[in-house]
Order: structure tokens, then sequence, then C-alpha cells
């Protein structure tokens, strides 16, 4: 019973939620570009028609259209097919562009703008990653090495290839921006999310051992801090093993999951309640000495007494009833957090041997 090294017990979590979350937060992102790129372009659009380069105009009206599609197949979750759409609009607009009006204009910056959000992407397999990166950098150069010295088919005025490039210039350093800002959200909230599983067990939802060791640690310093009682009532299911035998792993499962609804029913917003190992509970009241954890105690198991737990296991859909038994110890002058899990512990062991589903109060040590 060491806090110095809990055993979780329970089953990890699966890697696949963060994948999932960070599939769903690319495809967000997708939609974002969408939208963003097509106002862009509808902006492109009416320059072109002014600067009186129609052939550009058309292919601006043609990357609208693209970015709606983008758009509705980023909405539906198809997120590979929006991916690909965006990158040959981005690089059919890029390369006609530069060719047309040439490379001072700033068009092929987006190019670039491509490379880091295909790093991001959250498209599979790395392989296909990889080779978008590949094929980005090589479109990039290859544009550079043909057209940059070159004239441009289409001769703009210098105050117009001047504001084009500045338009684009600040236009990419805003999405850079946007992107790195989105990327930095993006890990946050996958290692908030990491942090929460890491300390929640994987079956019941409650606080797995080692989060509930850490809140102990921390209710223990301010219990020495303001000489305020700390008390814990360990939880043992009675009879666990005859419900797996007798209904089935799954139905087991379904019994754990519900009395963990009945234990957090039971708790203050203070108080914590974390799955100690098996079909083992512990409960930390802060603040509340025996006589109050005692209370709390046996209204957890009057309540678990009393649930009918629907569970639908080997033994067909009939009810199963279950009972608890429940060891209650608060910290004594001089102990610490540890021993008086101890005392817990063995007050829940006498509570078994006297015949189960009862409250048992730890003798002081």
């Amino acid at each position: 019973m060491a806090l110095s090294s809990p055993n979780i017990g329970a089953p990890q979590p699966a890697w696949h939620g963060i994948e999932a979350m960070q599939a769903d937060a690319f495809r967000v992102l997708l939609q974002g570009v969408a939208i963003t790129c097509g106002l862009t372009h509808l902006a492109f659009c009416a320059l072109f028609f002014w600067a009186d380069v129609s052939a550009l105009a058309y292919v601006s009206i043609a990357s609208m259209l693209s970015f709606a599609c983008v758009f509705q197949l980023a909405r539906r979750e198809r997120v590979a097919q929006a991916w690909v759409v965006t990158v040959l609009s981005v690089l059919m607009h890029a390369v006609l562009a530069v060719a047309v009006i040439g490379w001072d204009t700033g068009f092929h910056y987006y190019i670039l703008l491509m490379i880091p959000a295909a790093v991001i992407s959250s498209i599979r397999p790395v392989v296909l990653k990889a080779g978008t990166v590949l094929g980005l950098m090589l479109t990039y150069l290859s544009l550079d090495i043909a057209l940059r010295h070159r004239a441009p088919a289409n001769v703009l005025s210098d105050f117009v290839v001047e504001g084009l490039h500045y338009f684009n210039v600040i236009g990419i350093m805003v999405m850079l921006i946007s992107f790195a800002g989105y990327y930095y959200y993006l890990l946050e909230k996958t290692a908030a999310a990491l942090r929460e599983m890491s300390q929640t067990d994987a079956l019941t939802q409650l606080k797995n051992r080692r989060a509930i060791t850490e809140a102990i640690r921390r209710e223990e310093s301010r219990m020495r801090r303001g000489q305020h009682p700390l008390s814990f009532v360990l939880c043992d299911l009675d009879h666990f093993k005859a419900v797996n035998e007798s209904a089935g792993h799954e139905a087991g499962n379904t019994v754990l999951k519900a009395v963990s609804r009945t234990l957090e029913s039971c708790m203050r917003d203070v108080d914590f309640v974390a799955r100690w190992g098996g079909e083992e509970f512990l409960a930390v009241l802060p603040d509340t000495n025996e006589d109050g954890a005692r209370l709390v105690a046996e209204r957890i198991r009057r309540k678990i007494e009393e649930q009918l737990i629907e569970a639908n296991g080997a033994n067909g859909s009939k009810p199963i009833r279950i009972t608890m038994t429940l060891g209650v110890a608060t910290i004594a002058p001089g102990e610490d957090a540890e021993q008086a899990i101890v005392r817990a512990d063995e007050a829940l062991y006498e509570g078994k041997a006297g015949g189960r589903n009862r409250v048992v109060s730890a003798a002081a040590a």
C-alpha cells in the first residue's frame, strides 16, 4: 500500500484517442484555410479584373470554387481529399500567377507556406507526408530556376507589382503566425489530454492510483499547515470474483463503472475518489474527522447495497446486487497518510472477516 510506488493497475489509455483529436484539429484547420483562401482569392479576382489580367481572374474564380470544395470535404471528414485539393489549388494558382505576372509579385511564397502545413498535417502514412513535402520543395526550386529571372507574360505597372508583393508578404506572415499559433494550441490541448489520461482510470474514469497519490500529498501538506483533519475510506466490493465468474468480465466491468458513479455521487466537491486497484477504491476526505468519514462511508455502503445494476452479462438481463466493505481511518498525531491508509486497509479486512457489507473504523496507532 506504499504511496511511494503506486501501482496503477488499470489498462493504459488508447493512443488512437490522441490521434483522433489531432485529425479533428487538422480538419478544422483545413476549414479555416478554405474560408481564408476563398476570401483572399475573391480579392485577387477583383484585382486581376481591375489590372486587366482576366486569365488570372478566372483562375482565382476556379480557386474559390476549389476551396469551397475543400470546406465541404473537411466538413464531411474527408480530410485526405480536402488536403489534396488544397495543395493542388495552391500550386496551380502560384505557378500560373508567377508565370503570367512575374516572380516579383510574390505568389511563389504560398508554396513555401504549404511545407509547414504538410509537416503538421494528420495525413498518414508518413511516407505520403514526406513525399508531399519533397514535392513542394522541388516545385518551388523548379519555379525559382525557371521563372525568377524571366520576364512575365503580362507586364504590370510597378505600382501594382509592389502592391501585390507586399500584400502577399503580409498575407504569408499572418498565415504563418496563424499556423504557429494553432500548432501551439494543438500541442497544449494534446498535452492537457495526455495529462488527464495519465491520471484517469480507463475503465471507471475515476482518478487512478498515481493521481490520488499526488492529491493525498497535497492534502497532507495542507493539513500540516492548518491542522485540518484528513480522513480516508478504503472500499472493497464483496465477492466481486463471483460476479466475473457467473456473469462474465463485461458484466464485472459494468458493475465497476456503476459503483464508481455511486462513489462519485457521495463525494463533496473537495473530496477525491480513485480506483485504488482491482475492485478496491479509495476516498480522500479533507477537513473531515473520523465521525464524519464514517457517516460518508455508511452512506456509500447503503447506496451500493440498494443499487440494482443492469449488467446484461452471461446470466441474461438479471440485475446484479453487490455489497461493499469499507475501512475508515483519520490521520492521527505523529502519523502520515501512508500509515493511516494502512490502518484503513486493516480495518477493511477486519470488516471482511466479520461478515462483509459493513463499515469498520481503524483503531488509532
